[in-house]
């Protein structure tokens, strides 16, 4: 049996080995953090200071030019920022809930015994570790009017040709593009939630009467809401971030239809040299993600807090 000498000696001695156990960690960490601060912090600092100056390629010397907020100032009163704003907006709302629909509906049916899981699992996962480059030229073979392969198929069965890249259809072509890619992030995470759901809570429902849609509404979908909110989380992080695949598929047009924000900076930055506007438009889009995702952040942080407690 442990003494009360013993015992007081043990509570001393525990506070001390986390405090041996969190200053290692600290000392471990601190040259990645030191490279990391290097690598993001410093450029970060210098275009938050060079979004207030005149600096355009163009004009040597420019970048001495402290004019301010006005790179801010014409860049909200600017009607190209809010119609980038606005296909970004669509962009990442439809994006993300098809991919919020379809990621359950696949990690559901995923989670299902049947032959060949396995198979289909692996190769669920191929479109996700695709390069996005890679992605965006791959569908514009698939959408060229001309000669893609989605109009030669629509050809065999008697349709006219699709204009997939034109005015009308060129958002929905790359919402279909990125869906295709980043559902299986999606059903990834989720069907990980689902391995993780206690079989014997739903074999209590079902010997209580419950259907397979009743353990779903209660049971399976509560279940899964902090893996929604996790995928989602950083799913709108990264549709809001997209670029290459879109500029590659479209190059933001025709016209402003899939110019996103992303976009939008790019073609102030390389096409119009206004380096000053360009970081101005890239700390506003810094905003406006942290604005769109920190209610969701804010959740799974709660959601994890409380369960701590």
């Amino acid at each position: 049996m442990m003494t009360i000498s013993q015992t007081v000696t043990g509570d001393r001695v525990a506070p001390r080995r986390r405090r041996i156990r969190m200053s290692s960690v600290f000392w471990f960490t601190l040259p990645a953090a030191a490279i990391m601060l290097l690598v993001l912090g410093v450029p970060l600092v210098y275009s938050f200071y060079y979004s207030f100056t005149g600096w355009s390629l163009v004009l040597p010397g420019s970048d001495q030019d402290f004019i301010g907020l006005l790179n801010y100032t014409d860049v909200l009163g600017s009607s190209e920022f809010w119609a980038a704003i606005r296909v970004t907006l669509i962009y990442a709302v439809v994006a993300v809930s098809l991919e919020c629909a379809l990621g359950i509906l696949f990690a559901v049916l995923l989670n299902m015994e049947f032959f060949g899981r396995g198979l289909f699992r692996s190769l669920m996962l191929i479109p996700m570790v695709i390069t996005p480059a890679v992605v965006g030229i791959f569908w514009k073979l698939l959408y060229e009017q001309d000669s893609g392969v989605f109009n030669y198929l629509l050809g065999t069965i008697g349709l006219e040709p699709v204009p997939w890249l034109g005015l009308t259809f060129a958002l929905a072509s790359v919402i279909i593009m990125d869906f295709w890619q980043s559902t299986p992030f999606f059903t990834l995470i989720i069907l990980a939630g689902l391995q993780s759901l206690d079989r014997d809570t739903v074999s209590a429902a079902q010997a209580d009467g419950a259907n397979a849609l009743q353990v779903f509404r209660y049971l399976t979908l509560p279940h899964l809401v902090p893996y929604i909110t996790i995928a989602a989380a950083f799913r709108i992080i990264g549709v809001m971030a997209d670029f290459d695949k879109i500029f590659l598929l479209t190059l933001g047009g025709p016209g402003n239809a899939t110019t996103t924000l992303s976009v939008y900076a790019y073609n102030t930055g390389f096409k119009v040299f206004d380096i000053g506007r360009t970081t101005a438009i890239s700390w506003i889009y810094v905003v406006f993600v942290l604005l769109i995702s920190a209610p969701l952040i804010w959740r799974l942080f709660r959601g994890a807090s409380v369960n701590r407690h």
